[in-house]
């Protein structure tokens, strides 16, 4: 008599969160950019060509850098604050 196999299908529907878009920023000239570093590797190299071409290619006043304290965690609520406060729009990058 042949056994009987169960198979469980262990995917579900991922489950999607809503998320507001932030405003365009619209012009960049003359603007503070926060870019907020993951602390993944090269990542720093990556995001200063980015902070690089912003100044150069669109006139962007200031590039104000920060580093995550963990890849591998959200940024602390107070690092956003700060960035929030000091720049006219922030970017969260990513590097490996």
């Amino acid at each position: 008599m042949a056994e009987k196999l169960v198979v469980f299908d262990p995917t579900v529907e991922p489950v999607g969160e809503t998320f507001k878009l932030a405003p365009r920023a619209g012009e960049l000239t003359g603007k503070v950019i926060g870019l907020l570093d993951n602390g993944k590797h090269n990542s720093d190299r990556l995001l200063k060509q980015v902070a690089d071409l912003l100044i150069r290619e669109y006139g962007v006043k200031q590039v104000v850098t920060q580093k995550k304290p963990s890849a591998f965690r959200p940024a602390p609520d107070e690092q956003l604050d700060a960035l929030a406060q000091s720049c006219d729009l922030a970017v969260a990058g990513i590097g490996d």
